[in-house]
């Protein structure tokens, strides 16, 4: 996978998504120094703390500050996102650490090689599909987040070269389902990080 890292997080980094699964990363300097990923529809509130600990047991445990934290904004569970968000916002005030927000949608985007265009799609409530359209080495956005039908998203992911995540067995042949992973981190630019805010994602505007 390219290098996405045009300006590297400095320090210690705790990356935290709920949304999907249970995801965590700890990053150096940019650098992956450890990572857990649990396929989890719910129970965050309950396994997210004892994960978080378990991550940071050999860097210290509870000794154990970062600089930085990252947190999962959505599309996503609204459930998981908020126990993650809770989490970011405690942990970042008690070590007054940075708090910043990174999308769904970019974590899978940082994960695929390439720099054609790159439709991410993640299942949804209600036979939805959750997704955002990228391009470039960068994977910068050129479809911001929208919720679509099967259908529409069928249509939209003809004008894509491929498709990723959960949603991708959904409108492409294979079964190559990639989910949000707080590891992907290490191959994004920090400029890429936004507010730690819920992303609530529109419908599509019916077209007359």
């Amino acid at each position: 996978m390219p290098d996405r890292l045009t300006a590297r997080l400095t320090g210690r980094t705790l990356v935290i998504a709920t949304g999907h699964d249970l995801s965590l990363a700890l990053l150096e300097e940019g650098e992956l120094l450890a990572q857990s990923h649990d396929p989890m529809a719910k129970g965050h509130a309950e396994a997210l703390v004892p994960a978080i600990a378990a991550l940071l047991a050999p860097f210290g445990g509870s000794a154990c500050r970062c600089d930085h934290v990252v947190v999962e904004t959505g599309p996503g569970s609204f459930t998981g996102l908020r126990v993650g968000l809770a989490a970011a916002r405690a942990l970042a005030l008690a070590w007054d650490a940075t708090l910043s927000g990174i999308r769904s949608t970019q974590m899978v985007a940082a994960e695929m090689p390439g720099e054609g265009r790159l439709l991410v799609a993640l299942e949804a409530p209600r036979g939805q599909i959750w997704a955002e359209g990228f391009q470039g080495v960068a994977r910068n956005s050129v479809l911001p987040p929208i919720a679509l039908t099967k259908t529409e998203a069928e249509t939209i992911a003809q004008g894509y070269e491929e498709v990723a995540g959960t949603a991708r067995h959904l409108l492409q042949p294979g079964q190559n389902i990639t989910p949000p992973r707080a590891a992907s981190l290490a191959g994004l630019a920090s400029r890429a990080l936004g507010p730690a805010e819920l992303l609530y994602v529109r419908a599509a505007e019916p077209t007359a």
